[in-house]
């Protein structure tokens, strides 16, 4: 089993229901000192000393990991990092797991998402219950630091 941080379109339920049959939503939480980013019209993470980025938690299986290998061009468009998260499970310890989320590579411009992508983002964030405004402010600075 591993937990794995959705940002971005992978949030909406009904597209990880596809893409990942069996991964199971767990929770949301933030990824401190990192801002959301459209780079070539999809969702990174970035570092930004505070800032905050909100998650979707998924616990998936190595078959997931490897359908979201190939979703997010990996290796070539997006590398793995792997961040150690404060969650809490019932039935396990939950103290800073280490949870993997896909972090564009450098070398991509700013630009500003289809509106089909940012629907599917914005029905993500409905998914998880979280706050819109990180996205809404990610979406005009791709206007306008282009």
């Amino acid at each position: 089993m591993k937990y794995y941080l959705a940002y971005g379109s992978n949030l909406n339920k009904e597209q990880m229901a596809h893409r990942c049959p069996g991964a199971v939503p767990v929770g949301a939480v933030a990824i401190m000192d990192y801002e959301l980013v459209f780079r070539r019209g999809f969702l990174t993470i970035e570092p930004k000393a505070g800032s905050s980025v909100p998650v979707g938690i998924w616990r998936i299986s190595d078959e997931n990991e490897k359908a979201l290998d190939r979703y997010e061009g990996y290796p070539r468009f997006y590398k793995k990092e792997y961040f150690r998260i404060p969650f809490w499970m019932p039935g396990e310890n939950g103290e800073n797991e280490r949870c993997l989320a896909y972090v564009m590579n450098d070398g991509f411009q700013i630009q500003p998402p289809t509106q089909t992508y940012l629907q599917t983002v914005i029905d993500g964030y409905a998914d998880f219950g979280l706050d819109l405004k990180l996205l809404e402010d990610s979406y005009y600075r791709s206007y306008y630091q282009r």
